[in-house]
């Protein structure tokens, strides 16, 4: 068991490295990309697999939806305000 948390760990900084050499002169845009990506896959990680509460009630894709949709306005709504 500790095995694998070792390994799964090592292969973060794995991770780490290829995107940092492979991303080291993108441009603008495409690490904007990325970054969205990781976003998201954190925010579905957290609304579909972590909360357990959310299962008890049974889940709709509405309500991803909405999660979806008000952090969306969330982040525009800081680009408006911060200009």
């Amino acid at each position: 068991m500790l095995l694998r948390a070792v390994l799964l760990s090592l292969l973060t900084v794995a991770g780490t490295a290829v995107g940092v050499v492979w991303l080291a002169g993108a441009s603008p845009a495409l690490l904007a990309g990325v970054l969205a990506f990781g976003a998201v896959a954190f925010m579905y990680l957290a609304t579909e697999e972590l909360l357990v509460e959310a299962h008890e009630q049974g889940e709709t894709a509405l309500g991803s939806v909405g999660f979806f949709v008000g952090f969306l306005i969330y982040l525009l709504l800081d680009e408006v305000v911060s200009r």
